[in-house]
């Protein structure tokens, strides 16, 4: 059974660009405030799927991948609490999409949390903590 945070990796990564996509259904003039969507996603899908596969490189790609949709979520989240009188593209109520945009930062900070948590210390990192070097 996969852990948590790449369960969730696989489900916000797609769920990120097809929300984007409903919310925005033929309002995609403004290119920079859609595409990161898209981006994260990829970048979450990919993760997860490294770590499915045991790459070398999955458990920090799924940190990585968790810390760019922390950064994008914030300023989505925060941006939409900056404009909760104004109406969304979508058709629904502003803040109705603050709170999901909310709950989806919260995930991705739970998420890069476990991920982290969850990495492995190399040898060389162990040695290195016992002899007090850096």
């Amino acid at each position: 059974m996969a852990r948590l945070e790449v369960r969730l990796a696989w489900i916000l990564g797609v769920a990120l660009p097809l929300a984007e996509t409903l919310r925005r259904r033929t309002h995609f003039d403004e290119f920079a405030f859609y595409v990161d969507d898209y981006i994260a996603g990829g970048i979450l899908l990919f993760a997860a799927w490294a770590v499915g596969r045991r790459r070398w490189y999955g458990p920090g790609s799924l940190v990585g991948a968790w810390g760019i949709v922390c950064g994008g979520m914030y300023s989505s989240f925060f941006g939409q609490l900056a404009r909760l009188q104004a109406p969304d593209i979508s058709g629904l109520p502003s803040w109705v999409v603050a709170v999901v945009k909310g709950a989806a930062f919260a995930v991705a900070i739970a998420s890069l949390m476990l991920s982290v948590r969850s990495l492995r210390p190399t040898n060389e990192m162990v040695n290195a903590a016992e002899t007090g070097a850096s």
